[in-house]
């Protein structure tokens, strides 16, 4: 037990610094391929979600093959205004065809709810869309998503 005590800052530490670097893995992975391994979705926005003093992050459904998966996205700082805007609203999402848990709500690329996957990859092909992709943003807590 002693030993405990007088290792717990130490055991923090490294407990911190391997969630930090498993977190930032999972960033880079998706920001490395999902131009050749992305394929795409319709997330429908469920829930925005508070944390701290002024973190929300998006709670939020997409289906692929006949199956429904629920994420996860940071929403950065929203007003409690903003949430009508996005709650029930469907907009892109771009998954990693070897891990689909590893996914990304765009919500700067509103779609129909209607479009399919062709639809879809026209609406990728937009200039003024690759751009946006291309700011991937930012997950919410790996270990929400993933385990």
């Amino acid at each position: 037990m002693n030993f405990f005590r007088k290792y717990t800052l130490l055991i923090f530490l490294i407990l911190f610094i391997g969630l930090y670097t498993a977190n930032n893995y999972f960033i880079n992975n998706f920001k490395n391929l999902y131009k050749n391994e992305g394929s795409y979705a319709i997330g429908i926005v469920k829930n925005i979600n508070a944390f701290g003093r002024s973190g929300h992050d998006f709670v939020y459904t997409f289906n692929v093959n006949g199956k429904k998966y629920k994420s996860v996205c940071s929403a950065g700082n929203l007003s409690s205004d903003e949430f009508n805007k996005y709650v029930g609203k469907s907009f892109l999402v771009i998954y990693l065809k070897s891990n689909i848990y590893n996914n990304r709500l765009y919500i700067s690329v509103p779609v129909n709810p209607n479009d399919n996957e062709k639809a879809l990859k026209e609406i990728v092909k937009n200039s003024y869309t690759k751009r946006k992709l291309d700011s991937v943003p930012y997950p919410g807590f790996f270990w929400e998503n993933y385990f």
